[in-house]
């Protein structure tokens, strides 16, 4: 049975402004090595300095928490944008807040911009991400609250590619690394019951993989070089043997990079990717 989109929608508009902070996350050489290792960041794999998606790792359970207060139907992750201000090391004791700031509808269904702030326990901040998620169906037009971060646009410049093996192996190994263990990415049982062919691959995996490419390509290996992260999760990336992901990034001259991934049989998983590198 498909949600009552208006339903939801209602009590999302309703639910504007509400806030949750997340419990102490205490950060390890361990934890964020294990991280690396999965999404191919060989820079990081010595668990110094974490892989700019590690923040998404710290303000998971209060995102899904606000998401939660408006709704427990299956949401998709649709868009997502990250502001670093500091690199996560080990040692640190973090904490976030995350709200409910935004709601729309579209062709696709409702989206909810959920934004999160992370600090270190002296109050330096560390990163703001936006996460936009989707539940499909449709409603009536409904706008409030804040819009989405607009994205920075890259001028062009050569492009790079990479193709990147897709496999369960894979996709479990992340799921242990970010202790994301959602039932779909994993259970092919639990992704039918969703409209899937098989588990789907966490889409902050394939954000990843993209993002360790375009550090080693564009900021020397360097993570603290990285400032802006963003995507859109254009269709799901199917974890079963055989399975590629090809990114393509290019890197304009002011440090702007876009890029975009594709599946095996060309079908777009990422789309409207952006990067900023500092100098």
């Amino acid at each position: 049975m498909m949600p009552d989109l208006n339903a939801i929608a209602a009590a999302a508009v309703a639910a504007l402004g509400t806030t949750r902070d997340s419990e102490e996350f205490r950060t390890s050489s361990h934890r964020l090595a294990q991280f690396a290792v999965v999404v191919g960041d060989k820079a990081a794999a010595d668990g110094r300095i974490a892989p700019p998606t590690f923040a998404h790792i710290p303000v998971m359970q209060s995102m899904v928490e606000v998401m939660g207060r408006v709704t427990g139907d299956f949401a998709l992750h649709g868009e997502h944008d990250y502001v670093f201000h500091a690199p996560i090391v080990p040692g640190q004791r973090l904490f976030s807040t995350s709200r409910l700031t935004g709601v729309r509808t579209n062709a696709a269904g409702l989206l909810m911009h959920i934004t999160s702030h992370t600090a270190t326990h002296a109050g330096d901040p560390v990163c703001t991400q936006v996460s936009t998620v989707l539940v499909t169906g449709r409603a009536d037009p409904v706008t409030a609250g804040d819009a989405p971060p607009d994205r920075p646009v890259a001028a062009g410049g050569a492009p790079a590619q990479d193709r990147i093996a897709i496999s369960p192996a894979l996709t479990l190994a992340y799921a242990e690394a970010a202790r994301d263990y959602s039932a779909y990415c994993l259970d092919p049982e639990a992704a039918s019951l969703l409209g899937f062919e098989a588990p789907i691959v966490h889409g902050m995996l394939t954000l990843s993989l993209a993002a360790s490419r375009i550090v080693a390509d564009f900021a020397g290996g360097d993570v603290a070089r990285l400032r802006r992260l963003g995507c859109r999760f254009s269709q799901p990336l199917y974890s079963r043997e055989g399975e590629v992901l090809q990114i393509t990034r290019a890197m304009d001259a002011s440090g702007i990079v876009a890029f975009s991934a594709t599946d095996g049989a060309g079908r777009p998983v990422l789309s409207r990717g952006y990067a900023e590198v500092s100098a």
